[in-house]
């Protein structure tokens, strides 16, 4: 079995598959828990957002509000009056959609996402 994993505790560095089968004891430092392999230490990925942000910064993931972390690449739709942004063609009732906090929404405001604007007024979600 494989284990997502770090080199530092923060989990700031790249993220690594380590095979279960290498740890040789799993102990506590600092409370954090260390994987210890004959190569060196590991630290599992802890699920936090600001972790993943930094992570998968590269890969088009931004953080659009303090609850949430967005693949922009996979946006289809922002709807500026509401502050939301959809990743379907087609907006329906049952979208998915993630919210954009007011700092972030001026920086998305020049972004090409559709007419959601239009498409969205009057319904509800």
């Amino acid at each position: 079995m494989r284990y997502p994993v770090t080199k530092d505790p923060d989990n700031k560095t790249e993220v690594i598959e380590l095979d279960l089968d290498e740890v040789i004891f799993v102990d506590s430092q600092d409370r954090f828990i260390v994987f210890h392999t004959i190569e060196g230490i590991y630290y599992p990925v802890l699920p936090k957002l600001s972790t993943l942000e930094t992570q998968l910064g590269h890969l088009g993931f931004r953080r659009l509000d303090r609850t949430n972390l967005v693949n922009t690449n996979k946006i289809k739709h922002y709807d500026h009056e509401r502050s939301l942004v959809f990743f379907d063609d087609s907006i329906t009732k049952n979208s998915k959609y993630a919210t954009i906090s007011a700092s972030e929404k001026s920086k998305l405001s020049d972004k090409p996402f559709g007419n959601a604007d239009k498409a969205l007024k009057g319904r509800e979600l």
